[in-house]
């Protein structure tokens, strides 16, 4: 019997035709574009076998890379699962991390260099204690706590400093340096001088040399460059290299691989460019998309068959990802039976999303599994929220709790907790500069020598205060009084609006360079989670309940039909049901990814188109996409993918059948007006009064549009389309 029928019968597994090709060329590079759904882990440890069994080969020159520990697993418990009766033989899979981590002490033991690692854990009470004077404790988070207050000279935010650690991942993983660092873009004060600050005290604060994880990639990279001898070393004892999920590698781990892989070449690639989500940490799709050039005797292998989703959601994923330019052409096809067509839901508002999500995942049934995505991780508290409410039990993919201690929700608690004491100076220290009475630093220090027991307002009003200040005084006076009957969620909106915390905020933004969307999303969540408490301290509680629960989540693994989780995290992964929610422009694509496309910067857009597609492509035969059209009293459009979906998949719009048949119709006979279903990016059309432009969005009522002579403008497609103002360009 052949490899592939001994196989079917001790297995079970029949590869197709591309599959038995991948498995059997062994020799010289291969690339593998593997498709949603394909059966690339099942492919990839069929290689492994062949190669054991067929060709012989040691387990021990055979090298198996995979992105995360994870995957490692997966890979190993499936080889197992596969292999165990057919051979003793172990093949050991693990990360580029852990093999570079490998290669880094080798190096450093031979230069006789001690080493430290600084990344890792903090408990709570370690970060609240911090530091003292120069010294400094040897982790990752305290050394750019000091540079960054050395730096600014003002105390490092939760949000600053995620943003600094993501920035100095993804420059190491860019091999980026000297002024190229100034170009990355950081929603943090002076990133790039931190970052070279933090490289320098690394190497001389201490004897030991100090290390990050991301160190362990580039610290390998150059090793293996400077030493000869640990390279080929290496290059011998590894004849054959497969590395899965290539598709996530940053620049630096690509060029590891191709040193480990010379001078034979017998390199397996497996990847997806359609599926390549982690710019934002340094992966880079290009290098795919150049193996060719870096190999010019590669063979290229495309695994189009998906296995997973029925006929509707491969049909429609294969059509929208098309969108993108930058990518192999390819034709995801399956042979899986029809089901459900993929059903796009239009809410009015974003509560109504919450109740409708909750009400489907009720009606689930039993063995089915479930999941719903969203693009940020903000997203997923309202929603738990929800859910628990209606006594559903989740597991959450993504534990984020450092929502429940950001500056903002602790602001909002303090403005509440003052208005049962307005005694208290310690809770008005905290937020005297976020609302309007303009209270200064000098006066705090007067009520904290006064130390009476009478209200902070009334003390301030017995002194001398400029007019204005008094009557905004008076008034704040007057509306702490009053909140503290309110139900919270209107208490939220009076801090809000008439106290000016969100003006406060918006000073933050400009001033910091703090990230606005995020701060003000957080504002959002905790109206929606404040709606329908009876009382501020009814508030207080729930949210920790809320904090409880996420916590909690993660053991809900293995007992849960439900999971809760980001686009990002969700790949890889595959449910019966899913449901993507707040498809709505400046959240998916984000408003960051519509500025950069504006400005013809299309890589961030073709990421997002990338990570809508991952979302898409989980589900095995029922696929919802989410939208609405308020976010509170905010007007939102749907989200441009969402309306490319529509188009794609042919869907009705009851709402445009209604106007176009109570409107006056162009004259339907001119074929060169631009019609509903033609409308798409990148489309060239003449405009009646502004001329030749190009559709750059398409979203929900809108329609923007660069021209040549008047730049950038948006439209309401309604009235375009139906009084026939736009006619394509041919």
């Amino acid at each position: 019997m052949d490899f592939f029928t001994r196989m079917k019968e001790a297995t079970g597994v029949a590869l197709n035709e591309v599959q038995q090709q991948a498995v059997m060329h062994t020799d010289g590079p291969l690339l593998l574009l593997a498709s949603p759904g394909s059966g690339k882990t099942t492919t990839l440890n069929m290689k492994i076998g062949y190669l054991l069994l067929e060709k012989k080969v040691s387990p021990e020159r055979i090298m198996a890379i995979t992105f995360s520990k994870q995957s490692a697993q997966d890979m190993s418990e499936r080889f197992d699962e596969f292999f165990s009766s057919l051979t003793d033989d172990k093949v050991h899979f693990s990360t580029i991390h852990s093999f570079a981590f490998k290669v880094v002490r080798e190096a450093l033991r031979k230069e006789g260099q001690d080493f430290q690692l600084i990344e890792g854990q903090i408990n709570e009470d370690e970060w609240r204690k911090g530091f003292h004077g120069d010294h400094v404790p040897l982790h990752k988070k305290f050394i750019l706590k000091k540079l960054f207050e050395d730096e600014n000279g003002t105390q490092i935010s939760d949000d600053e400093m995620d943003e600094l650690m993501t920035y100095i991942s993804f420059v190491k993983n860019r091999m980026l340096s000297g002024k190229e660092l100034y170009k990355v873009k950081a929603n943090v004060k002076n990133a790039a001088s931190i970052y070279q600050a933090y490289e320098r005290f690394k190497k001389e604060y201490t004897s030991s040399l100090l290390l990050d994880f991301d160190d362990m990639l580039t610290y390998c990279h150059q090793s293996l460059l400077d030493d000869p001898q640990i390279l080929s070393r290496y290059q011998q004892q590894f004849e054959y290299i497969l590395t899965d999920e290539s598709q996530d590698n940053s620049v630096v781990q690509h060029e590891i691989v191709e040193l480990l892989a010379k001078p034979q070449n017998n390199l397996c690639v497996v990847a997806d460019d359609d599926q390549s989500i982690f710019m934002w940490r340094g992966s880079d799709v290009t290098k795919l998309l150049q193996f060719e050039k870096t190999y010019p005797d590669a063979t290229v292998l495309t695994m189009s068959q998906n296995y997973r989703s029925s006929t509707e959601i491969v049909e429609v994923s294969n059509q929208f990802i098309k969108r993108n330019q930058n990518r192999f052409h390819k034709e995801m096809f399956t042979e899986n039976p029809s089901a459900n067509p993929i059903a796009i839901k239009a809410m009015r508002s974003y509560e109504d999303q919450l109740k409708y999500v909750t009400e489907q995942v009720k009606q689930s049934g039993p063995d089915e599994e479930v999941a719903v995505l969203y693009r940020n991780n903000a997203s997923a508290v309202p929603l738990a929220d929800k859910l628990s409410k209606a006594g559903i039990d989740f597991y959450m993919k993504d534990i984020d709790a450092k929502f429940f201690k950001h500056w903002i929700v602790e602001d909002i608690l303090n403005f509440m907790r003052f208005t049962y004491n307005d005694r208290r100076v310690d809770i008005l220290e905290r937020i005297h500069t976020k609302f309007n009475a303009y209270i200064t630093k000098r006066q705090i220090a007067f009520l904290r020598s006064h130390n009476a027991q009478e209200s902070v307002f009334d003390l301030l009003l017995e002194t001398e205060l400029p007019s204005y200040q008094k009557k905004n005084v008076t008034q704040a006076k007057k509306l702490f009084a009053e909140m503290n009957k309110m139900e919270p969620a209107r208490a939220i909106r009076v801090i809000r609006d008439r106290l000016g915390y969100d003006k406060a905020i918006q000073k933050m933004v400009e001033k910091f360079g703090f990230n606005g969307e995020h701060l003000f999303t957080i504002l959002n969540t905790l109206e929606e989670i404040a709606e329908g408490l009876g009382s501020l301290k009814g508030f207080a509680d729930r949210l920790k309940e809320l904090e409880q629960l996420v916590q909690t989540s993660k053991y809900n693994k293995e007992s849960c039909s439900l999971t809760l989780t980001t686009f990002h995290s969700a790949k890889g992964l595959e449910y019966d049901k899913v449901y993507m929610i707040d498809l709505i422009n400046g959240v998916v694509p984000s408003k960051e990814d519509m500025d950069s496309y504006r400005k013809k910067e299309y890589g961030p857009m073709e990421e997002a188109v990338r990570l809508f597609y991952v979302g898409m492509t989980r589900a095995r035969t029922h696929l919802e996409l989410l939208t609405y059209g308020y976010k509170g009293d905010e007007r939102v459009s749907e989200s441009q993918f969402l309306t490319n979906v529509r188009r794609i998949a042919k869907f009705p719009d009851e709402k445009r059948a209604v106007t176009r048949r109570t409107r006056p119709a162009p004259d339907l006979s001119d074929k060169s007006l631009l019609g509903w279903d033609e409308i798409e990016v990148g489309k060239e059309v003449e405009h009646q009064k502004f001329g030749v432009g190009v559709i750059k969005e398409y979203g929900g009522d809108a329609i923007s549009i660069q021209f040549k002579e008047v730049g950038y403008k948006e439209f309401n497609a309604e009235i375009c389309i139906d009084n026939g103002i736009l006619r394509k360009k041919e």
